[in-house]
């Protein structure tokens, strides 16, 4: 599953891009994160109504996702889908991914699904979650401020076992002005090009 956000993405890049220039790199964000999961199964684009696919794909090369629509706030909408999910039987584990880790490469998506846990958690910086790997339907997510240490002892709570998965490049949402230069730096998708035809504008105000 990838959250969404649809309306007002990246905010806090404000000082750095316009609003066009914001919406567009969210959307060049989640296709790439979309292009590195899609390889590891079905994908799920959790959303506020309103998304459509030729949206996220306007040159028609989509990768092959669903899209969830919901009026929830992000950590009620997932929490649903999760719970969805276990009236279902839990037919199958679930990872969520951010949709700003533009810097994600498989590696990272391997490393998480191949790491022992009921729960498996990749850390941002800033205390955030930026992935987590589900494979008990009784773990309940926690988005909200510092959710990291939440989301341990959420599991612990349930009597999970959690574990930890630290990456550089999962770990590196793009949130803030200098959050650019990493992806300057160590980005290679859509999201990267999109700065280098940009030029310097964000290098002036995000540095």
């Amino acid at each position: 599953m990838v959250p969404f956000k649809l309306n007002g993405a990246k905010s806090r890049l404000a000082p750095a891009l316009t609003p066009e220039q914001r919406r567009a790199l969210a959307f060049a964000m989640l296709r790439d994160v979309l292009r590195t999961v899609s390889p590891f199964g079905r994908v799920t684009v959790l959303s506020r109504p309103g998304l459509k696919r030729e949206e996220i794909w306007p040159d028609g090369a989509a990768c092959e996702a669903e899209i969830c629509e919901s009026e929830l706030d992000l950590n009620d909408a997932i929490n649903a889908f999760l719970e969805d999910q276990a009236a279902m039987g839990w037919p199958c584990d679930i990872l969520i991914v951010m949709a700003d880790l533009a810097l994600l490469g498989g590696r990272d998506v391997e490393g998480i699904l191949s790491a022992e846990g009921d729960v498996v958690l990749c850390p941002g910086r800033g205390g955030g979650t930026n992935m987590i790997m589900i494979r008990s339907p009784s773990f309940r997510t926690c988005y909200t401020g510092v959710s990291f240490p939440k989301h341990i002892a959420s599991a612990q709570q349930a009597g999970l076992k959690a574990a930890v998965f630290e990456s550089f490049r999962a770990g590196c949402d793009i949130d803030l002005p200098g959050d650019l230069l990493e992806l300057r730096l160590h980005g290679s998708g859509e999201a990267r090009a999109l700065l280098e035809r940009w030029g310097a504008c964000w290098e002036e105000n995000g540095s």
